[in-house]
């Protein structure tokens, strides 16, 4: 197990006016981890609409300065890098814990393709309020929604469910 005070703190920087792309690159020469999220957003342009990454937090970024490779004065002396930000005396840290959830919040989206299922087929719910449930398909109108019969207090109900939170059920 790694000490507590081995691990580095994780910072926000701010950023000079456009000066992402460049922060980004002069983090990845000096090997300082960095994490900038960003997420889709549809907009519309003249009779088009534009969808772009653009950033979640506009202006800042987080960085994870090593004491090996310098700490907290690399991060400063960074082109594309006003300075840290700080609260009292030094700079302001932010928890680990939530920089783990932002990075699953902004993660990719699941590209992968639906299962697709036929009508007839058992299937067993993975989550939400009905997991571990066995229920049978009884429509599939989207590739992304089924409609299935669960049994519920001895009558059949219909509900909707994500098909990627479906398994198919052997015989």
């Amino acid at each position: 197990m790694i000490p507590q005070d081995d691990i580095p703190n994780w910072h926000i920087a701010q950023l000079r006016p456009n000066g992402l792309l460049m922060a980004l690159r002069n983090l990845e020469r000096q090997s300082v981890a960095h994490f900038a999220p960003t997420e889709l957003c549809t907009e519309r342009r003249g009779a088009k609409f534009v969808t772009r990454d653009v950033p979640a937090f506009p202006g800042y970024i987080f960085v994870q300065p090593s004491p090996a490779l310098g700490g907290i004065s690399v991060v400063n002396s960074t082109r594309g890098i006003t300075k840290l930000v700080t609260l009292g005396q030094g700079p302001a840290i932010v928890p680990a814990g939530l920089i783990a959830a932002l990075r699953l919040r902004f993660s990719p989206p699941d590209i992968t393709p639906a299962p697709q299922f036929d009508q007839g087929d058992r299937v067993k719910i993975l989550d939400g309020p009905f997991a571990e449930l066995v229920a049978q398909v009884d429509a599939t109108p989207v590739a992304e929604r089924v409609y299935l019969l669960i049994n519920l207090m001895g009558r059949a109900t219909r509900v909707a469910v994500d098909a990627r939170s479906l398994k198919r059920e052997a015989g």
